[in-house]
């Protein structure tokens, strides 16, 4: 299994109250539903997405019961909504082929953390298999935090009775209401969350960076943050970097509301990451977190109009996509900036900026895969590294 390490160098132990593998599932769901995935051909993955849809209702409701979760009565139950998700997300994920690498992407990824999550279910290993499918909602939160959404989908508010809702804590509400495209929900659950003043705000760095993304990127509200920040950054336990911290948010936010970035494009990301690379003082930074997402959304929304294009551009595109999401993703367990940075080196191998994309990739992948017992990367991560070193590097 590869190691989870957040940013701050502790181990994660499995934030969030909902089967991973479950809101993975909506995710790929409703992605699939979206324009993004127009050039899929529905009428050949509507089968496969409706045995999905059936497997993520099965398991959606027990993800939010650990009692139900661990019964031996709902154990059948369990073990065929995994294994449905697994087989279905293996086709789907065929069917996107070429036509759409985020959903072939995700529902490869799907798949093989499926299986994994099977096989410790079967193994009687609940707490292991608990503890690896609560990280896959990662996955499902990267694909619906990238672009804009006008409004919330009322596709996923059947997944989760209000009442199953209102009985998670505040924080594993919000990101299951991100999970499954309930943003304006999401946003108030995070805002009601930093008001909490016995919640110790290094318990809330995730929450903060995950509430100006939905703002930002989702919403594309610069603005509403400002506020928020405001009272947060007058609360008297914050220390002292994490202060100045939040000051350069609402600098930035104050900044680009009021003069926001234009039609999205190439060029105007790289003048946003510029002014990110002035703020920052290291690589890990959270200074120009506002940069980031601002300068990601711009990326994102080019892609959507490019990507088919192929070509320079679009690689650079990718390869600053992967760079932001090594800076600002919380942890190493599924990371959409693999994704990001392998896209690159497949889009342009022989450009220069494959060469970065490789080492950055290279670096993630052997820090994500060793821990302190030595390492465990799988024989098909090492494959595949070896595979785009040598379009890399092909001498």
């Amino acid at each position: 299994m590869r190691v989870v390490q957040s940013r701050s160098g502790r181990f994660a132990i499995g934030r969030w109250l909902c089967t991973g593998a479950t809101i993975l599932g909506v995710g790929l769901s409703l992605a699939l539903a979206s324009s993004a995935a127009a050039e899929v051909d529905r009428s050949r993955v509507r089968p496969e997405m409706q045995e999905l849809y059936g497997a993520i209702r099965v398991l959606l409701p027990l993800s939010v019961d650990e009692t139900r979760f661990r019964s031996p009565s709902e154990r059948k139950r369990i073990r065929k909504a995994l294994s449905t998700l697994a087989e279905r997300a293996d086709r789907v994920s065929a069917h996107a082929g070429d036509h759409d690498r985020r959903i072939h992407y995700l529902g490869a990824s799907l798949a093989r953390e499926s299986r994994e999550t099977l096989e410790r279910f079967d193994a009687g290993q609940l707490d292991g298999a608990r503890f690896f499918a609560l990280q896959l909602s990662e996955f499902c939160v990267a694909c619906h935090d990238r672009l804009p959404s006008t409004e919330d989908s009322p596709l996923a508010r059947g997944f989760v009775s209000q009442e199953q809702l209102e009985g998670l804590p505040v924080d594993q509400r919000a990101r299951l209401q991100v999970a499954t495209r309930r943003f304006d929900d999401a946003l108030t659950s995070f805002e009601s969350l930093f008001a909490q003043p016995t919640i110790h705000p290094a318990e809330l760095l995730d929450a903060l960076t995950e509430y100006l993304t939905v703002s930002i990127r989702v919403k594309r509200d610069i603005a509403r943050p400002i506020p928020v920040l405001r009272r947060f950054a007058a609360r008297a336990d914050l220390w002292t970097n994490l202060r100045s911290d939040v000051e350069r948010w609402i600098q930035a936010l104050e900044h680009y509301s009021a003069d926001p970035p234009g039609k999205p494009s190439l060029a105007s990301a790289r003048v946003i990451l510029e002014e990110a690379d002035s703020v920052a003082r290291y690589p890990s930074d959270r200074r120009p977190l506002v940069h980031y997402l601002i300068a990601s959304s711009q990326l994102n929304r080019f892609l959507e109009e490019h990507d088919a294009e192929g070509g320079r551009d679009v690689a650079e595109a990718y390869y600053w996509l992967g760079l932001i999401a090594s800076r600002t993703e919380f942890d190493y367990f599924v990371s959409e900036g693999d994704f990001y940075l392998e896209t690159a080196i497949r889009t342009a191998p022989r450009d220069p900026i494959a060469k970065q994309a490789f080492l950055l990739l290279e670096e993630e992948t052997v820090l994500g895969w060793t821990g302190s017992g030595g390492s465990h990367m799988p024989a098909d991560v090492r494959e595949n590294l070896e595979a785009l070193r040598q379009l890399v590097y092909p001498d």
